[in-house]
């Protein structure tokens, strides 16, 4: 159960990240996706890069610290630059919606940094039986955020200026 435990912490702190942000989730969630896509091309290749440069983990294994790196970085550099979020029903889904994304990308890091014990080995096994499933779910959420944002109105101020 402790590993259950501390990916729900991990999930959480990444809720929190995102939500206290207040931004709209819907493009950081999709530079998830690309961020994803980085790891899986780079995190082999810079590990022995980021080794040389002094840095030598253990446990976690530096490729999944570099993979994990490479996956939130994209989404925290382009959540600086989102907009607001218009309420605060739609900051809650979207951060939801980005903390169980990211933690669904980079699980398979997060599981070779976290020793699983016998009682969390099940929910492990369905976690991973629907997550091709949970990641669909998201990129869908994340599209329709950004598919049905309004635009903010101008202002009299620029409205003058036409």
């Amino acid at each position: 159960m402790t590993y259950l435990i501390i990916l729900g912490i991990y999930l959480a702190i990444l809720f929190a990240v995102a939500w206290l942000s207040r931004r709209n989730l819907g493009v950081p969630t999709l530079a998830l996706a690309a961020g994803a896509l980085l790891a899986d091309a780079w995190a082999s290749s810079l590990a022995p890069v980021v080794a040389q440069a002094g840095l030598v983990l253990t446990k976690p294994p530096l490729t999944s610290v570099v993979a994990a790196v490479l996956t939130l970085l994209p989404a925290l550099i382009v959540m600086v630059r989102a907009g607001r979020a218009s309420s605060r029903w739609r900051s809650v889904t979207g951060a939801l919606v980005f903390a169980v994304f990211a933690v669904m990308l980079t699980y398979g890091a997060f599981r070779a940094a976290v020793e699983m014990d016998d009682a969390s080995r099940q929910y492990a096994a369905y976690i991973m039986q629907y997550r091709h499933t949970i990641i669909t779910v998201c990129i869908v959420c994340a599209v329709m955020e950004i598919s049905f944002r309004r635009q903010p109105h101008a202002s009299a101020a620029d409205k003058k200026k036409k």
